[in-house]
């Protein structure tokens, strides 16, 4: 069952796009190392779009999701999940084969046109994250799921 799993996981995809401002420093070293980890179980994209124009900023996004791609709009008024729901989430999407495309705003969140377009609204807390930490939790809580549907020790019950 364990190598199964490793089989589907490599086959899906999961992309990213991080709207605003670039990493800052503190940031970078950290981030790096959970796409880096992540990217051993499954084949990752990371894109950030900062442009101040809207149209150019929703067309620059919406050209990197594809017809069945599961979009995944990061948002304070989303579906909240625990660890274990949130691989549990993941884990239903490898099986029916389609790859997740997280969208986390900048500083004034998603463009409305683009977060109507959301599969799912997700929450990573009721309270307001700076977008920074946002990319960081979505990284390592992902990172985090595959190592449970693999059996893999870094999370502990």
């Amino acid at each position: 069952m364990q190598y199964k799993l490793l089989i589907f996981t490599i086959i899906m995809k999961l992309r990213f796009i991080f709207l605003g401002k670039k990493n800052s420093k503190p940031f970078d070293q950290k981030i790096s190392d959970y796409k880096q980890r992540l990217s051993r179980y499954v084949k990752l994209d990371c894109l950030s779009f900062d442009d101040s124009n809207l149209s150019k900023l929703e067309h620059k996004v919406i050209s990197q999701i594809k017809n069945h791609d599961k979009l995944i709009v990061l948002d304070e008024k989303g579906d909240e999940f625990s660890t274990v729901n949130f691989s549990k989430f993941i884990n239903n999407h490898i099986m029916q084969n389609q790859s997740l495309v997280f969208l986390i705003g900048n500083a004034h969140g998603v463009p409305l046109n683009i977060r109507n377009k959301a599969n799912y609204l997700m929450s990573l807390s009721k309270m307001t994250l700076p977008h920074m930490f946002a990319r960081l939790i979505i990284l390592e809580q992902s990172y985090r799921a595959f190592c449970i549907l693999n059996n893999h020790p870094y999370h502990h019950e």
